[in-house]
């Protein structure tokens, strides 16, 4: 059961996490996971090729969503108050952006250092699913492929197509996502504190 935070439960319920709506997930056949998950390892062997810290296989069902990483989202972010391209939701609604998460089975978790080499890898990854055949792979993850940022200098974005949704426009609580995975994140508390970034790739 994901877990979901009911502060506001006239609002939240609507969210509907805890039903399979709109696709169907076949009956669980432990000899066809096992042959699934090692299917799957190629992805996690090609995210430590890129340098990545860790990665890991998940399933939506070991994401958490909390109401208030929309709050921080919206509130805590100026590139939303600025609506640029980085953070478009693209006119849908936060229980679809759930929906599409649950639509899938299998999702890798990318832990790095270096927010810049974490997005241009989640991009690598999808494209790689892709091209095995998994057609709806797609990365979720804060765009930091450019060094000097375009959108933020008031420009036109170079790579459109290249940008992703940010997790917490999802109501992904990252922190706690992370660590049940026993991945280390936290607050940074100064500028010499080692950064624990996270993307995620939606393969199959």
């Amino acid at each position: 059961m994901i877990n979901v935070f009911r502060g506001r439960q006239h609002i939240w319920n609507q969210l509907k996490i805890n039903q399979n709506i709109g696709y169907h997930r076949p009956a669980f056949q432990p000899g066809v996971m096992r042959k699934a998950m090692a299917r799957l390892d190629k992805y996690v062997q090609k995210a430590k090729e890129l340098k990545m810290a860790n990665a890991l296989i998940i399933s939506p069902s070991d994401i958490y969503f909390d109401i208030r990483a929309i709050l921080k989202c919206r509130w805590g972010c100026e590139d939303f108050f600025n609506q640029t391209i980085k953070c478009n939701t693209r006119d849908t609604s936060v229980q679809e952006r759930i929906e599409m998460i649950q639509a899938y089975r299998n999702i890798l978790l990318v832990h790095s250092h270096d927010a810049r080499e974490l997005s241009k890898a989640v991009l690598e990854i999808e494209r790689t699913a892709f091209s095995d055949g998994h057609y709806f792979s797609f990365a979720i993850r804060f765009c930091r492929l450019c060094k000097s940022c375009a959108v933020d200098l008031g420009k036109s974005c170079p790579t459109p197509n290249k940008v992703r949704p940010c997790d917490q426009s999802f109501g992904i609580d990252v922190y706690k996502t992370a660590r049940r995975q026993g991945l280390p994140c936290s607050v940074l508390q100064n500028e010499e504190d080692i950064q624990n970034r996270y993307g995620f790739v939606l393969i199959e």
